[in-house]
């Protein structure tokens, strides 16, 4: 991907492959991610399927930008938590593509996170 992410940086989520139409990323879930409730913000599970949408729509020299994004939150995450999200292109076409990112932790899908990218 092009350039620095520093927010990817910041919330300390690391990027494990990455290529083309595909990108795995990771986010151990620190207390500052959590919300009042002690579980995983929303935010931050946001934040990392983002991420790795971001990663798979815009390998190398390509250059994509999120025109619709939608997520479902399955089960709750907690502080110690390792999450993983997995971005895999769906469909891509001349100038849209479409990617579903699943967000998990060991044995258990977190949520289900879809795309839609804009190729410039």
């Amino acid at each position: 991907m092009k350039g620095k992410d520093l927010f990817r940086e910041i919330l300390g989520i690391q990027v494990h492959e990455a290529k083309d139409g595909y990108a795995k990323l990771s986010l151990k879930i620190a207390k500052k991610h959590t919300n009042a409730l002690g579980a995983a913000h929303g935010g931050a599970i946001f934040a990392l399927a983002d991420c790795a949408f971001a990663e798979a729509s815009n390998y190398g020299e390509k250059v994509a930008v999120a025109v619709q994004v939608s997520i479902n939150f399955l089960k709750p995450a907690f502080e110690g938590d390792t999450l993983t999200a997995e971005a895999v292109r769906v469909s891509d076409g001349k100038t849209l593509g479409l990617y579903h990112v699943t967000i998990s932790k060991p044995n258990k899908k977190i949520a289900f996170f879809s795309g839609l990218a804009f190729k410039t």
